[in-house]
């Protein structure tokens, strides 16, 4: 196997010292254009890649951030976050460690400590539960940026996503742009700050119109689909449909959806429906109108957040909040009339 080119390699083609060639490849600014296209044009030649350990290990800093998440694949906001944070890490030459804990408490703290041992300069976690005290504790003096919606923004670095405004919205657009009177929210337990920050906004927006307030919910189960279903069908066995339902999450609304049409119910013409999180975007059939949480900006926030950390080149600002929006699409329509 051939040896691995180094500086000293690249120094002795071009000739030059080792310590130019790595101001060259830095772009440091007393080595001259000519010279640093020729050393880059060198290194390229020859296959060379920068030895980031031993960069590291003389600079006295890292260059890798941890992430970890309730789970990957089936929860597809998590990869939208990651996709980002792995992009903008990639940007300033940081890797990532990803830790998927199948929400698992025990797996959570594993990874932690895993993280932790390998020395990574910062680590970026979505909690699987609203206590994070084992996190705090493994993790110590390593920094930790908090996002998701199971943790009160409290912590030194927290990311958030503002629900409180689009439980407001929701009530706005179905009461005063179609006319909705009996608007009823769908929540699934176990409750979190997401949730109750939804559930405040909709209540304070219905209560301001003067409307009742409806929250339904569909228990603690780990299928929502299901469970969204079964909600459904109690609803019509005991008469109590709204004209409007806003599901606290896409994968309710769409058993909600599917429940309804096995009923013969039309969406929208007997019922509107809506979710939050847009997560079904990039089906080209979807017509579910939604509200689209910036997880994408979110995701380069966290990963410049964890960076600035390491590198201590700034201050970061500790807490960030992303409002989402409304995505009007098919499943909402005019408040139907009642029969007399």
């Amino acid at each position: 196997m051939p040896n691995r080119p180094t500086l000293k390699t690249i120094a002795q083609r071009a000739g030059l010292s080792h310590v130019a060639v790595s101001k060259a490849l830095r772009d440091a600014p007393d080595i001259s254009a000519e010279t640093k296209e020729r050393v880059k044009q060198i290194a390229s030649d020859l296959g060379y890649t920068a030895n980031i350990t031993a960069r590291n290990l003389y600079f006295q800093r890292t260059s890798t951030i941890g992430m970890i998440v309730p789970e990957m694949g089936a929860n597809m906001v998590y990869d939208i976050i990651f996709n980002e944070v792995s992009a903008a890490a990639a940007e300033r030459e940081f890797s990532v460690i990803l830790g998927s804990c199948l929400s698992s408490v025990a797996l959570e703290e594993k990874h932690c400590r895993i993280m932790v041992g390998n020395q990574v300069g910062a680590i970026i976690a979505a909690p699987c539960t609203s206590d994070i005290s084992h996190i705090k504790t493994i993790c110590g003096s390593t920094p930790v940026i908090f996002i998701g919606g199971r943790i009160d923004p409290e912590e030194p670095y927290f990311l958030l996503c503002d629900y409180g405004y689009s439980g407001s919205e929701a009530v706005k657009y179905l009461a005063d742009e179609l006319g909705h009177k009996d608007i009823a929210m769908l929540v699934n337990e176990p409750d979190n700050p997401a949730v109750r920050q939804k559930r405040e906004g909709y209540s304070k927006a219905m209560e301001l119109r003067g409307l009742a307030s409806r929250i339904v919910s569909a228990g603690s189960v780990f299928n929502v689909i299901e469970a969204a279903e079964k909600a459904v069908e109690q609803l019509i066995h005991q008469d109590k449909l709204p004209t409007a339902l806003w599901c606290v999450s896409d994968h309710m609304a769409m058993g909600v959806i599917k429940a309804l049409e096995h009923h013969g119910l039309s969406v929208p013409g007997d019922i509107s429906v809506m979710g939050c999180g847009d997560l079904y975007a990039d089906v080209t059939d979807s017509r579910l109108t939604t509200f689209h949480i910036p997880m994408m900006e979110l995701g380069k926030a966290a990963a410049g957040m964890a960076m600035d950390l390491v590198e201590q080149r700034s201050v970061p600002v500790p807490r960030q909040s992303f409002l989402p929006f409304l995505v009007k699409r098919g499943t909402t329509g005019p408040a139907r009339r009642r029969p007399q």
